[in-house]
C-alpha cells in the first residue's frame, strides 16, 4: 500500500465517524421528547380526562342547636296560641354550628355527604384512585346519579326543593308532637300513573275528607291525617274522597294501591301538596345543603328548643332520616359516609333510620353508638334516654 492509498483511506474514515456522532444526537433527543410526551399524556389521563364515576365521602356536620355569627341555625319567632304570649324557648347555643362541642355541652348534629364528580366538575382518574384507597368513600356509577339529560342546575334545584320540603314536614311533625294544632290545606296535584285514581281526580282538587271502608269519615284538617290514615288501610280498599272542585263539593271513590316494600298499609295513588298554617315562624338558616335527610334532626331541634333545658343531657348526638307529616322517620342515602362524618366531628351517639340498618351493620366507627329509630316518638325517647344514662338499652341495628 502506497502513501497515496493510505491518505485516501484516512480521508474516508473521518466522515464515517462524524456520521455516527450526528446520528446519536437525534436518538437522545427523541428519547427525551418521548419521555416528556409520555409524562404529559399521563398528566392528561390522571387530571384532565373525566371518568364515569361519582364519589361520595363524609361531609360536614352541623349542630342544629347552634348559631353562626349570631344567627341561629334554627330561628323560632311568634306567640304561643294557647297563651297569646311570646313563645318560651331555649336560647340557641352561642358557639358556631360548625364548631365541635365544648366540654359538657350537648349538641344535635345533622350530617351530610360530600359529592365529587358532578356535571360541572367531573371526577378525574387521580381522584378516582384516591377514592378507591379511601375506606370511607363510596364510588358509584355516574349515570346512576346523573342520568342522561340531568343538568347540575336541575339536580341542585331538586335537592334544594327536597330540603325546603323536609323543613316544612319537620316543623309540622315537631309542633304536633308538642300538642300544637297545625291546620293545613291539602291539595291534589294529580294522579300517579297506573293507579285507580287516574281519570277520577284532577289537579287542584282540595281534599276535604276521606271515608274508609268501615264507613268512618275522616276530616282533613291537618297535614298528617291522610298520611297516617293510609298506613293502616290494606291495598285494594275502596276509598271515598270528599273533594272541593271549582267551589263545589263532591265525593269520588276508587281502590287504594300497594305501598312500597318498606311501608305499611297502602297508597291513594295521588300526589298531594300541603299548605300548613304554622302557629309560629320557623326559619332554618343554612346554605349549600340540599336533600331531605335532615328532617328528623330539624324536628328534634325544634322540640329541644321549645321545651325547657338541654334535652341531650350534655351528649353529642348526630342523626339522619327523613320526616313525614305524621312523624315517620324514613330511610336515606349515604348512611356509611354519614356515620364517619359524625364520628370525625365528635358525636358519641347516632340516630339511624330503621330502614338503613342493613347498611349500618359492620360499618360503625369505634366509639360511636348507633340507635335504630322509625318514628319521631322513638327518636325523642332515644335522646331522652341517652340524656338520663339509659341509652345502652336502646335498640340498635346489630
Amino acid at each position: 500500500m502506497n502513501d497515496a492509498q493510505m491518505t485516501s483511506e484516512n480521508i474516508e474514515l473521518v466522515p464515517l465517524q462524524e456520521d455516527d456522532a450526528t446520528r446519536r444526537i437525534p436518538i437522545v433527543s427523541w428519547r427525551i421528547v418521548t419521555a416528556v410526551l409520555a409524562a404529559l399524556a399521563m398528566v392528561v389521563i390522571l387530571f384532565w380526562i373525566p371518568v364515569p364515576f361519582v364519589v361520595n365521602s363524609p361531609g360536614p356536620t352541623f349542630n342544629v342547636l347552634g348559631s353562626d355569627n349570631g344567627v341561629p341555625m334554627l330561628q323560632i319567632e311568634g306567640t304561643d296560641p294557647a297563651t297569646g304570649e311570646p313563645i318560651q324557648q331555649d336560647e340557641p347555643q352561642s358557639t358556631s354550628y360548625k364548631a365541635p362541642a365544648k366540654p359538657g355541652q350537648g349538641q344535635l348534629r345533622m350530617v351530610t355527604v360530600s359529592e365529587s364528580g358532578n356535571p360541572k366538575s367531573r371526577l378525574n382518574f387521580a381522584q378516582l384512585i384516591a377514592a378507591y384507597f379511601d375506606p370511607h368513600s363510596k364510588i358509584v356509577d355516574y349515570e346512576s346519579v346523573y342520568p342522561k339529560g340531568l343538568t347540575q342546575e336541575r339536580s341542585s334545584a331538586a335537592q334544594l326543593a327536597m330540603m325546603r320540603n323536609s323543613q316544612t314536614t319537620s316543623q309540622v311533625a315537631a309542633l304536633e308532637y308538642l300538642g300544637w294544632e297545625v291546620p293545613a290545606t291539602v291539595t291534589i296535584e294529580g294522579a300517579v300513573e297506573g293507579t285507580n285514581a287516574e281519570g277520577v281526580v284532577q289537579q287542584g282538587d282540595i281534599l276535604r275528607a276521606i271515608t274508609t271502608p268501615d264507613g268512618v269519615r275522616h276530616e282533613i284538617t291537618s297535614a298528617a291525617t291522610p298520611f297516617a290514615l293510609m298506613r293502616s288501610v290494606p291495598a285494594g280498599s275502596t276509598m271515598t274522597l270528599t273533594i272541593e272542585r271549582e267551589g263545589a263539593t263532591q265525593d269520588v271513590s276508587f281502590a287504594s294501591v300497594a305501598a312500597s316494600a318498606t311501608e305499611s298499609g297502602s297508597k291513594l295513588g295521588v300526589y298531594l301538596s300541603v299548605d300548613p298554617a304554622l302557629p309560629v315562624d320557623i326559619t332554618v338558616n343554612i346554605d349549600g345543603v340540599g336533600g331531605p335527610s335532615a328532617g328528623m334532626m330539624f324536628s328534634l331541634s325544634i322540640i329541644d328548643r321549645l321545651t325547657p333545658g338541654d334535652m341531650t343531657g350534655g351528649n353529642v348526638i348526630a342523626g339522619t332520616g327523613t320526616m313525614s307529616y305524621d312523624g315517620q322517620v324514613g330511610g336515606i342515602g349515604g348512611i356509611q359516609q354519614k356515620l364517619w362524618g359524625a364520628h370525625r366531628d365528635g358525636a358519641q351517639w347516632f340516630l339511624a333510620p330503621s330502614e338503613n340498618c342493613n347498611e349500618v351493620v359492620g360499618h360503625v366507627p369505634d366509639g360511636l353508638r348507633v340507635v335504630s329509630v322509625s318514628t319521631l316518638d322513638e327518636a325523642v325517647n332515644a335522646v331522652r334516654s341517652i340524656a338520663d344514662g339509659t341509652g345502652d338499652a336502646l335498640p340498635t341495628c346489630q
